[in-house]
């Protein structure tokens, strides 16, 4: 089976890069989070529980280049990707910390920005797409 690789941009997922069929039209996340309700539709040995469902929705763009690319993004509740892409996008805070992380940079910050250099220079570079 043979998969693309899309941004996502928008929402909880924003800026996540995930592999999808192509030509899917949706790909929807659903966070489910079970809690503990004492005293629903439960006997004094068993507490009964509660779900939180959250979805989120992200639908199929096609982007195309006159030097024949064709490939796709996934936005979140009608977000326009082109404005997005052509600023250069790179993705959310979280998914910068995500992949600094996953290469052993110290996110650790102060007043909003990183104790180390090297990791904010490099995130003022990621930012750098969307001035």
């Amino acid at each position: 089976m043979n998969y693309e690789t899309v941004l996502l941009i928008g929402g909880p997922k924003d800026g996540d890069r995930i592999q999808v069929l192509p030509g899917l039209s949706q790909v929807i996340f659903d966070d489910i989070k079970r809690e503990t309700a004492p005293f629903s539709r439960a006997t004094a040995n068993e507490p009964g529980t509660t779900r939180a469902v959250t979805r989120a929705v992200y639908n199929r763009s096609p982007v195309a280049s006159d030097k024949g690319f064709t490939g796709a993004v996934y936005t979140f509740e009608g977000v326009d990707a082109m404005p997005h892409l052509i600023k250069g996008y790179r993705g959310s805070r979280a998914a910068f910390e995500a992949m600094a992380t996953g290469r052993s940079y110290n996110t650790e910050q102060y007043e909003g920005r990183y104790v180390s250099k090297i990791t904010q220079e490099l995130y003022d570079f990621w930012m750098g797409g969307r001035k």
